[in-house]
């Protein structure tokens, strides 16, 4: 079932999750932004993905700069990643403690292949505003395989997915304060997910709305695009199957890939075969309440 949540800018309300960049895929789309995430808990947040556009999402959806705690990164592909960096260093007037950006290899040469290129902004604005560099308030933690991090309040489970060829391609669980809250990044559906999901409050799983994109595509494109479509992504029911088998208590299905157009009621009538529970599909700025209230 599709259930009620607030579409909102600048309203912070709470524990909650802000769906920032509902995107699948590197194209750009108009009305959505490339995949990010925020999940606020204990007004701390945790972004989760951080592709093209992330920071003025961020603040146009009212939340603050210098409550970012931690950056999660799923894997390398430029619709997550793409904007990791310039969003910290967008950021660095706004920071008083340093954020820990979790993810794999290559993040550390990402990040001081950008101190490198933006050399010259970094050592201006340290000369004429006194601050310290950037790479005092950035701290990269590579991972490369399943792994469980304290950082302050929340411990952070990574539990590699199967996005293939990528070699590293995480989800992650983070539990703090008493919730859970379950992020798949880009995978076809896998029992790792569904072991890492277990009953959490919240499960934000991709997905991929295949059922009507041969009428979109080539007969030549639709040959060679689909099967690799289908092998390295999530449709909404192999999502919502992942979602049951977890006993997960909702679901969110973000970021939406699509080839033509889709209703949210189109993807919710697949994942509903699957996952009776609370259901939304995600849309930008889309604010989902921590934890979730009603029967499930």
């Amino acid at each position: 079932m599709n259930s009620t949540a607030d579409t909102a800018f600048g309203r912070p309300s709470g524990n909650e999750v802000v769906v920032l960049g509902s995107a699948g895929g590197p194209t750009p789309k108009p009305g959505r932004r490339p995949v990010s995430h925020a999940l606020i808990i204990d007004d701390e947040v945790t972004l989760i993905d951080c592709g093209n556009g992330t920071v003025s999402q961020f603040v146009t959806a009212g939340l603050e700069l210098g409550r970012l705690r931690r950056i999660l990164i799923t894997h390398h592909h430029i619709d997550h990643v793409a904007d990791v960096a310039m969003l910290l260093h967008l950021a660095w007037s706004q920071l008083d403690t340093v954020v820990q950006v979790i993810g794999p290899p290559p993040l550390a040469r990402l990040f001081e292949l950008h101190y490198e290129a933006f050399e010259f902004d970094i050592r201006s604005r340290m000369d004429d505003e006194g601050r310290k560099h950037l790479r005092e308030f950035v701290e990269v933690i590579e991972i490369e395989a399943d792994a469980t991090i304290q950082l302050g309040k929340a411990v952070i489970t990574a539990v590699l997915v199967d996005h293939q060829p990528v070699p590293y391609a995480f989800g992650y669980r983070i539990n703090q304060s008493g919730l859970s809250v379950c992020f798949s990044g880009d995978t076809r559906p896998t029992n790792f997910l569904a072991r890492l999901a277990h009953r959490a409050d919240l499960l934000i799983h991709e997905t991929t709305y295949l059922t009507n994109a041969a009428d979109y595509l080539s007969p030549a494109r639709a040959a060679r695009v689909l099967p690799r479509m289908r092998s390295v992504h999530s449709d909404p029911t192999g999502a919502a199957r992942i979602a049951a088998s977890a006993e997960a208590k909702a679901l969110l299905l973000s970021p939406v890939g699509t080839f033509g157009p889709a209703s949210d009621e189109e993807i919710l009538a697949e994942a509903g075969v699957e996952f009776p529970g609370k259901t939304w599909v995600g849309s930008d700025f889309l604010r989902v309440p921590l934890p979730i209230k009603g029967e499930i």
